[in-house]
């Protein structure tokens, strides 16, 4: 079997992409690395091969998809008015003088959402992958609740760096964001914050996919039935 060896990767992934985004001082490519952190507890939970990881994999996708596009977009939007994504040159952007308050709260929504806080998808899809692949591969799983700690970590500097602070800029004031930049960022928050809140609209879609990829495992470990999806 390789699904010894792919946990080790994915684990391997977890913890190596908390770590770099830590180390980073570019903004993007923090994100980016919070990507491969995300990837691993991908890779974790179709090794695992159980009927909820492999659900909770899937659900991870969708995650991980609607939170990097919002994450990308707003750092996409702030190097725009900006001109930089240096963390030690950004300052303030919460401070309504800046003209980002909203770039602002929303960036902080999603450092939420990818750091697992509850209410968001984020946090939905990461607790379905540990619940199924605790059972499978205990120390793995282990280390992976210990990475996402890390990730809360990095997006607490990312986020204290950008979006507060005292502004020792020279130039106070940034171009203003249009509606129509607002637009997209607000659709994705709300779809987020939807998911989180109400995620069996998400799991009820996916999982009859899910059961038919775990029933294919030759030696699969069923902690699921379909029918009690109806009693959460």
């Amino acid at each position: 079997m390789v699904a010894p060896g792919l946990v080790i990767i994915g684990t391997v992934s977890v913890v190596y992409g908390a770590l770099s985004a830590i180390a980073q001082k570019d903004i993007k490519r923090m994100v980016a690395y919070s990507s491969i952190g995300h990837m691993g507890y991908i890779l974790v939970a179709a090794a695992a091969g159980t009927d909820i990881s492999i659900l909770g994999a899937v659900a991870q996708m969708i995650s991980h998809g609607l939170i990097l596009a919002l994450l990308f977009y707003l750092v996409g939007i702030v190097e725009r008015k900006v001109g930089t994504r240096e963390l030690n040159v950004l300052n303030g952007l919460m401070n309504p003088i800046r003209g980002l308050p909203l770039i602002s709260a929303l960036l902080i929504l999603g450092g939420m959402a990818s750091a697992g806080i509850p209410g968001l998808i984020g946090f939905a899809a990461e607790f379905i992958i540990f619940q199924g692949s605790f059972s499978t591969f205990p120390i793995p799983t282990m280390l992976c609740i210990f990475a996402s700690g890390l990730t809360a970590v990095y997006f607490v500097i990312l986020l204290n760096r950008t979006c507060f602070g005292k502004l020792d800029n020279q130039l106070s004031y940034y171009p203003k964001v249009v509606w129509a930049e607002k637009i997209p960022a607000l659709v994705l928050t709300v779809t987020i914050f939807f998911l989180g809140v109400q995620p069996n609209w998400l799991l009820r879609w996916i999982e009859p996919t899910t059961n038919f990829l775990a029933a294919s495992q030759p030696d699969r470990v069923v902690l699921h039935q379909p029918s009690k999806l109806d009693k959460r």
